[in-house]
């Protein structure tokens, strides 16, 4: 399997892309499904596939200095032969008629074009076909649809050989028939759009009900918001304070509370309803905040420790303290804390009920099933970590 590098595509997809099979990278003008492609062909080279891309966007010198700006570095792969670029794009553009080894001799003669790419790939024999980008050509061809044609025989043709295909498209630039038509040979189909990423279709089995994830393209390239939002810096990095005074978390509006506010919150809750009560409305609280969450809950992995280590990791990134998983079964989950939010000694009863009620309410919208929590040790009481433990009802 060739992983694509976006953490829950990979686990959707079972570990990633079947080698030897077709994929299409479609998306807009913003070109982030043309960094997607690159970062899985960056994959593919570190697992030792040889690789043939044919560049038909720029000259190939731009799209490598273009991919290093998105952590996708070329020239160790270049060098010891695993990657050969074929330059389409000068003789479409450049001035006089551009000779070389690498180079197509005239990229509009579609004939030729996918005759010398087929020899290449069976003379070399590469295991991987890389089309950077069909638009390029789609837009300067008298009959587009022959075009059409001519892409699908080439996809189909390499396919046969036994030659995986990678391709990006810009799905503004083609008719919507013309689009539909190209993409017929491709097994896969990833769609990226305004840091949205669907996948539209898998020859194998999907491991969860609902594929699409937030993505943010990054100097690392394309990652999930999920892992990229459990970094401190990737928090720092989208909060924003608009003109009307409010700090945003892209559309999420959010507020700086301190340590003191929010104990001070808590301790009023058990001062009014008294220690049983106030754990019963502190978890409430808690379990609000997932309340109606299925349909994203739905888009974790199908795994319950990789989702549940996502969440955590969520509390860590935003200075809520450490939680990690010491125990856990189809039926019972111990997780431990230390310094949560908030932090303090000497008070009489948990300070920290509300986790209890968010992390068995997201528990519940995961599985379907109703799960209960409690908050069983609290540091504020003097032990000497948080420990709450989860059982399926």
């Amino acid at each position: 399997m060739i992983p694509v590098g976006i953490k829950p595509l990979d686990t959707a997809l079972g570990g990633g892309i079947k080698e030897g099979s077709t994929v299409a990278f479609v998306g807009s003008i913003e070109y982030d499904h043309v960094i997607l492609m690159h970062q899985t062909v960056l994959n593919a080279l570190k697992k030792g596939n040889k690789v043939l891309l044919v560049d038909f966007r720029q000259p190939p010198h731009m799209l490598l200095e273009e991919l290093k700006n998105h952590g996708i570095d070329y020239a160790p792969y270049i060098e010891n032969g695993s990657l050969l670029i074929l330059d389409g794009y000068s003789n479409l553009y450049g001035q006089g008629t551009h000779t070389g080894r690498n180079v197509l001799p005239n990229p509009l003669d579609l004939g030729i074009t996918t005759a010398l790419i087929r020899e290449t790939i069976n003379k070399d024999g590469f295991d991987l076909f890389v089309i950077d980008d069909l638009t390029s050509h789609y837009i300067l061809q008298p009959n587009p649809k022959s075009y059409v044609k001519a892409v699908v025989r080439l996809v189909n043709s390499v396919k046969f050989a036994g030659v995986g295909v990678l391709a990006a498209t810009c799905s503004d630039v083609f008719t919507r028939s013309d689009l539909t038509a190209i993409l017929i040979p491709f097994g896969y189909i990833i769609e990226t759009s305004e840091g949205i990423l669907r996948l539209k279709r898998s020859p194998y089995p999907i491991y969860i009900p609902e594929p699409i994830f937030r993505y943010i393209r990054t100097r690392d390239g394309i990652i999930s918001a999920r892992e990229y939002y459990s970094r401190f810096e990737g928090l720092k990095s989208h909060l924003k304070m608009d003109e009307k005074g409010r700090i945003m978390l892209d559309n999420l509006r959010v507020q700086i509370v301190d340590e003191y506010s929010e104990r001070a919150l808590i301790e009023t809750v058990y001062d009014f309803l008294g220690p049983e009560e106030g754990k019963t409305f502190l978890y409430s609280w808690g379990k609000k905040q997932y309340v109606g969450q299925k349909k994203l809950s739905k888009r974790y992995p199908t795994d319950l420790r990789e989702a549940l280590e996502d969440v955590l990791s969520l509390t860590e990134a935003s200075g809520g303290g450490i939680l990690e998983i010491v125990e856990l079964s189809k039926e019972r989950i111990i997780i431990r804390g230390t310094n949560l939010f908030p932090n303090g000694r000497g008070y009489p009863y948990p300070l920290h009920v509300h986790y209890a009620g968010s992390i068995a309410q997201f528990l519940t919208e995961l599985t379907g099933d109703e799960w209960e929590g409690k908050e069983t040790k609290c540091e504020a009481m003097g032990a000497d970590y948080c420990e709450f433990v989860f059982e399926r009802k």
